[in-house]
């Protein structure tokens, strides 16, 4: 089965991915990532910024005692 395209998305990602780091379900997670990043803005410059050898993108935040960094190509780090 295909993945929705919900599914590609950073945001979507990163909240599995630290769901999985902290074993709960990303639904219960608080406070929810709206109250920390804007994750419409997130998803948006990650996935309208062309790749280039010589740009490299990443966000770095806090979240929930975790230090997140998301990378246009793909990359998520959880620590």
């Amino acid at each position: 089965m295909a993945q929705s395209q919900t599914e590609h998305r950073p945001v979507t990602r990163l909240l599995a991915a630290l769901a999985e780091a902290e074993g709960v379900d990303p639904a219960a997670m608080d406070p929810p990532l709206a109250d920390v990043i804007d994750p419409e803005a997130l998803d948006a410059l990650l996935d309208h910024t062309p790749p280039t050898d010589d740009v490299r993108l990443e966000v770095r935040f806090t979240y929930r005692g975790h230090d997140i960094v998301v990378r246009r190509n793909g990359d998520i780090e959880v620590q």
